[in-house]
């Protein structure tokens, strides 16, 4: 299995990939085409067969390696377009982890893989009938995926079903683009947005470069809003308390769950400490990761870390 241990970062135009490769396919497969004129009359009409893609479809899809690889539908949209089958689909590559899952055009598609939708209800359902109750429980009390050993079976599904599609699919932190991980439950009218724009001082989040640059002309701060507790070379710690610091708390956690899948995200963060770290030259502090602990807490314990980049990032 594929996956990818940190996010994709791109600075001043140039990918700099962090992430471990899909393995090879050598089952290369032709490209699907989009030129019309070109498919023969038996392919057309399978073409108007099968379209749109029903959620819960598996088919191959070409994977930014340029192989193609299993996926299985997870949501569609309709285009803008006067084709009623003209729909973009958010899928998951079943050989890999869903931080990886995106939405991807028809062309990505190699429609003579698509193979046929099965009620997964009907299957779930058939299935539990061959087994015994003490065999169903044993099932739902083992297959739990690594991250989520606190949820239940059913507390495990109903997370799924409602971060299933990732709604943020870029931010823009800094002199860095990343590519996030997983869904965040930001203000509803973010919905629309696949990409924001962080200040990296304040962490406020904008839905255009223009909104953040004229915020850069006002914003002051040149580091977190807390007390510098920590310095050793370039790298500083930032306490900040979030019920002194409300706002920058909650942007914080916004930020973490774009990459955190099993994080429980606080809305009331005034119980909580934050520890920023950042690396530090003549423009400011720039944070790298923190964690954050309960105040009133005597066992010493994080209740969450977060480590933004592997690498301390030149600026």
């Amino acid at each position: 299995m594929g996956s990818i241990d940190t996010p994709t970062i791109t600075e001043n135009g140039s990918t700099q990939s962090y992430a471990a490769a899909a393995p090879a396919d050598d089952n290369q497969r032709p490209l699907a085409s989009s030129n019309g004129a070109q498919e023969s009359e038996a392919t057309k009409k399978r073409r108007s067969g099968i379209l749109p893609l029903e959620v819960g479809t598996r088919v191959m899809c070409r994977w930014r390696d340029g192989k193609y690889h299993p996926v299985k539908v997870i949501e569609r949209r309709k285009l803008q377009s006067a084709e009623p089958s003209d729909y973009e689909y958010y899928v998951h590559y079943t050989e890999f982890n869903r931080r990886l899952d995106e939405w991807v055009k028809l062309e990505q598609l190699d429609l003579d893989s698509v193979e046929t939708v099965v009620d997964e209800k009907v299957e779930d359902k058939v299935a539990s009938l061959k087994m015994t109750r003490h065999q169903k429980r044993k099932i739902d009390e083992t297959h739990v995926e690594v991250g989520h050993e606190e949820l239940d079976a059913a507390s495990l599904r109903e997370h799924e079903e409602f971060t299933k599609v990732k709604n943020i699919a870029t931010i823009e932190l800094g002199r860095y683009e990343i590519e996030t991980w997983y869904f965040s439950p930001f203000p509803p009218e973010y919905n629309d947005s696949l990409k924001l724009y962080f200040c990296e001082f304040c962490l406020n989040f904008m839905k255009r470069k223009e909104q953040l640059q004229r915020h850069m002309r006002k914003c002051d701060l040149k580091h977190p809003p807390g007390d510098e507790i920590y310095r050793s070379g370039t790298l500083s710690m930032f306490e900040v308390d979030g019920k002194k610091n409300k706002v920058y708390g909650q942007n914080l956690c916004y930020l973490a769950k774009l990459f955190l899948d099993h994080k429980t995200l606080y809305y009331d963060v005034d119980l909580f400490l934050f520890y920023v770290l950042c690396e530090c030259d003549d423009r400011g502090c720039h944070m790298v990761g923190y964690f954050s602990k309960l105040q009133c807490s005597n066992s010493g314990g994080m209740e969450c870390i977060q480590h933004f980049l592997t690498l301390l990032s030149s600026y």
